[in-house]
């Protein structure tokens, strides 16, 4: 989250709420793939995938497809491009 663009302002922030709310947050990456979500949010037994984009923007297509993949296997994946909608998901 280096750039400080509004997508890094949106996931920065949100993933600060979401600690301090007790989330369990980790960045990801996948070794030897690409397109993975930004966030793993673990708490309670819950499991949330999170791609953060700027406001309007939209996943890649090789995004897209691994958040599909994900969810056809009953995985929580969102994309969220503000930080409203990103509380709203984790329940904060």
């Amino acid at each position: 989250m280096a750039s400080g663009g509004p997508e890094d302002v949106v996931e920065s922030t949100v993933v600060n709420k979401a600690e301090a709310a007790g989330w369990l947050c980790r960045k990801v990456q996948w070794i030897g793939r690409r397109a993975a979500m930004d966030r793993l949010f673990v708490k309670g037994g819950r499991t949330v995938w999170i791609e953060f984009k700027a406001p309007g923007e939209e996943p890649e297509v090789l995004q897209a497809r691994e958040h599909r993949r994900f969810r056809a296997h009953g995985a929580e994946v969102y994309v969220i491009d503000n930080v409203a909608a990103g509380l709203k998901v984790l329940g904060l």
